[in-house]
């Protein structure tokens, strides 16, 4: 015979299960918010709106841009993370964020553990860039010339623990160089200079760079990952340049809060993988250098998870400490 404390908590699970099943099937009776952790005008101001844009007829609600730029994503990805679980705050998201686990002790959230994984909607790698000016025409040439002259070439990067910073310091310890980092707010500001030739080398995104380099100001050596990119498909991988065992890329991606019901984030994925699926919004997004491309809900989690455990080999290789 069943004891009473037993038949309790399966009357309990059972009116959870039905009123997560009737939660789902209202869902949502209200605007949506999705959060940027960007300024407008940014790459993933850009994205969110495409999302935001084809999201509010297949969800049958609006769904609402609200911008959060400052403290590298930290301020947005705070704010989404302690606002209620109910599919009605969610975020754009960069592969940075797990880097934010691995770069600070003392974040107010928990980068993996306080957000629930919706759907991957891009991958995104950075090109390695020189200034015409610096005389060497290939990434095997460009190693030479640092090597030739130590502590005397620089990089632009935009924040200890970036991307950008971590491709630069990586492909540093990797090739034996000695250059010093030089931190900018951004692409824009890093181009600038990398343009006046006060910096000698920048990793950054793929679309601000590409007009510099078609008319001949930059020079393209590689791209970060490990496929070439589709958007600068004669530029090489930095493996096929010359430097194997060498990957830095990411995604692009929409969390909610942790705690969000699953058929909630299921309802967010469907809509997602269909919006990735249009010819306008893969070209949306390829015109901006990086590669459109959903996923399960179940993909992107372990796509979380392998890209974490890359991230924190690459930051022992590149010799990147932790900061308070």
């Amino acid at each position: 015979m069943r004891s009473p404390s037993f038949r309790v908590v399966v009357a309990l699970l059972a009116a959870w299960l039905f009123a997560a099943s009737a939660w789902a099937d209202d869902y949502p009776s209200r605007p949506i918010h999705l959060v940027v952790p960007a300024p407008a005008g940014g790459g993933s101001d850009i994205y969110g709106r495409v999302l935001a844009q084809h999201l509010s007829p297949l969800l049958g609600q609006p769904v609402v841009v609200e911008n959060k730029p400052g403290a590298a994503g930290r301020i947005a990805y705070e704010y989404v993370a302690r606002s209620k679980p109910d599919g009605y705050t969610i975020i754009i998201a960069t592969s940075a964020i797990l880097l934010q686990k691995l770069m600070y002790q003392s974040l107010p959230y928990d980068p993996v553990r306080d957000f629930a994984p919706i759907a991957r909607v891009a991958r995104n790698q950075q090109i390695l860039v020189i200034p015409a000016s610096v005389p060497a025409t290939d990434l095997r040439s460009f190693i030479a010339l640092v090597k030739a002259h130590p502590g005397e070439h620089n990089y632009a990067h935009s924040g200890v623990g970036n991307p950008p910073h971590l491709a630069a310091e990586l492909f540093c310890a990797m090739a034996g160089l000695d250059m010093v980092g030089v931190q900018y707010t951004g692409d824009a500001t890093a181009l600038v200079d990398l343009l006046a030739g006060r910096v000698s080398m920048f990793f950054g995104s793929i679309a601000p760079a590409v007009p510099h380099v078609t008319s001949g100001k930059l020079r393209a050596l590689a791209v970060s990952g490990p496929a070439r990119s589709p958007a600068v498909p004669s530029v090489p991988t930095m493996a096929e340049a010359g430097l194997p065992g060498y990957e830095v890329s990411g995604w692009f991606g929409v969390l909610a809060p942790a705690g969000t019901p699953a058929p909630v984030v299921q309802r967010l994925n469907d809509a997602l993988v269909k919006i990735m699926a249009r010819p306008d919004v893969q070209k949306t997004f390829l015109d901006s250098g990086i590669e459109p491309g959903s996923s399960s809900v179940e993909e992107f989690s372990r796509n979380i998870d392998s890209l974490l455990e890359v991230f924190r080999r690459n930051m022992t290789l590149a010799r990147i400490q932790p900061q308070p």
